[in-house]
């Protein structure tokens, strides 16, 4: 098989990882690095990765184990070989701290659920996205953690209970929102839930569920679509994926694995965004442990190095070469709050900032006036058949079909 036709493989390393407790002073980000090459790169260039090795006395390569200047001795031969082998890199970053925000907004304010808020603010992205900022400001330590145990409590009956303590604790911290529209939508929603909690699916029954919570499984996810990309991008198929061998999340990343891959590939037009389930269709998932994968290897040292450019470490020449080369050959995820303010100004601030015509302007204002009806209707729509929105059939809670 020729060299063009090869499908893609991808050696994905990890650090981060603690688990339930997202509150890790120490650690209060997930990264995540995968190398992807084209063909198995623990079949062609294993022993490669053995030989630079065994130059530092070691069997195999791991970035804290080895540090910066034993890293700067072998830099420039992970580079000839990273440029031999055309591999491509994703790394990622999952603030912890912005991951739970997200999460707290996804739980409480869906409006499929939750009757108190309009179907925009949830579902139309820039709004979504300003809001879970605001809702931040909102977050005590207390509340926060109040908010993780309930969503992990495998309780349903306390769950509740939790949900309503935490809406209770944003809506003392409301007044310090600077705005009076973010203060109305965002109370408005918080006492719908509040007083209504048996409308919020805030409690899943299966350990696997209450795992996709954490951050390493939205680094993963994050990986697959971007892989997905990859693949379509350079029309060729994404064969195998190969992670660290670990123990806690090992079953729940197969898992995620099997069902992205056999999802459908419908697309999906929603809200001005087209989205597909679908991802490495065809692709196996293995784990490994890294000694046993020069891939997973390679993926540790770049990863370790990735983890000091974050903290702002000084870097020798050769270091800051092999981190110019992934960032060069391949793409960074950053889920923070910093990274995705970066994205949400570089997307929409100009159309935010734009001038409006006359009669977009109107039409907008008229469907502000469409979802805000829609809304009181639902709330009271709830009073007397107790379904949330997501279980009616009503037009009038749906978006109008000219903005489809």
């Amino acid at each position: 098989m020729g060299e063009s036709k090869l499908p893609f493989f991808a050696f994905v390393d990890e650090t981060g990882n603690t688990g339930h407790n997202v509150f890790d002073e120490v650690q209060p980000d997930f990264l995540t690095a995968a190398l992807i090459s084209r063909g198995n790169f623990d079949t062609q260039y294993g022993p490669r990765v053995s030989s630079i090795a065994a130059k530092l006395g070691h069997s195999a390569l791991h970035g804290k184990e080895l540090g910066l200047q034993r890293i700067e001795s072998i830099a420039g031969d992970l580079l000839a070989l990273m440029k031999a082998s055309r591999t491509t890199f994703f790394v990622s970053r999952v603030e912890k701290k912005y991951l739970l925000v997200t999460k707290m907004f996804d739980s409480i304010f869906d409006s499929g659920e939750n009757a108190g808020i309009s179907w925009h603010h949830y579902n139309m992205r820039p709004l979504r996205l300003m809001l879970t900022f605001k809702l931040s400001y909102l977050i005590e330590d207390e509340t926060a953690r109040s908010f993780w145990k309930c969503i992990l409590e495998p309780k349903e009956a306390r769950a509740r209970e939790g949900l309503v303590k935490v809406c209770g604790e944003l809506l003392e911290s409301i007044a310090l929102l600077p705005d009076e529209g973010s203060r109305k939508v965002l109370g408005d929603a918080l006492v719908w839930a509040r007083d209504h909690p048996e409308a919020i699916q805030i409690h899943v029954d299966r350990k696997i569920a209450r795992q996709g919570h954490f951050p390493n499984l939205v680094a993963f996810t994050n990986l697959l679509r971007g892989l997905e990309d990859l693949s379509k991008r350079f029309k060729r198929p994404v064969a195998r994926i190969t992670h660290d061998q670990q123990s806690e999340f090992e079953i729940t990343l197969k898992t995620y694995h099997d069902i992205l891959s056999t999802a459908s590939d419908d697309e999906i037009r929603w809200a001005g965004e087209t989205y597909s389930f679908q991802a490495v269709k065809g692709s196996t998932f293995e784990t490994k442990e890294d000694n046993q994968s020069a891939g997973i290897q390679v993926a540790d040292v770049i990863l370790w190095l990735y983890h000091q450019h974050y903290k702002k470490k000084a870097l020798p020449r050769g270091c800051q070469a092999l981190l110019q080369y992934v960032f060069t050959n391949g793409w960074e995820a950053d889920f923070s709050f910093a990274g995705v303010e970066a994205s949400y100004i570089k997307n929409y601030l100009p159309i935010l900032e734009g001038p409006i015509a006359p009669e977009a302007l109107e039409r907008g204002r008229e469907l502000i006036r469409h979802y805000e009806l829609a809304r009181l209707s639902s709330m009271a729509q709830y009073e007397a058949d107790g379904l949330p929105p997501f279980m009616r059939q009503a037009s009038s809670l749906i978006q109008p079909q000219e903005e489809s």
